[in-house]
């Protein structure tokens, strides 16, 4: 019998913590900028454009992973029920 190791469910568990790692720092970066009015504050206007669309970039990386990590986890689910 050709027994291998199931990765999924620790590639899914990585990808769900890098997930929640990114979005963790990303809105304590966000929430650090905010002021008084609670408006965000930024030095310059290009600084602000940079910011904001990396900010955007790293959220769609996070979600992918985030969504891949419970994809993982749901084949490793099915795959363990054996229909």
């Amino acid at each position: 019998m050709n027994t291998r190791p199931n990765m999924s469910i620790p590639c899914g568990l990585a990808l769900l913590a890098v997930c929640l790692f990114i979005r963790y720092q990303i809105g304590k970066r966000r929430f650090n900028r905010r002021g008084i009015g609670g408006v965000q504050h930024f030095s310059g206007y290009d600084r602000s454009v940079i910011v904001t669309l990396l900010e955007r970039l790293l959220l769609i990386i996070a979600n992918s992973c985030g969504l891949a990590g419970l994809f993982l986890l749901a084949i490793a689910g099915f795959n363990h029920l054996k229909f």
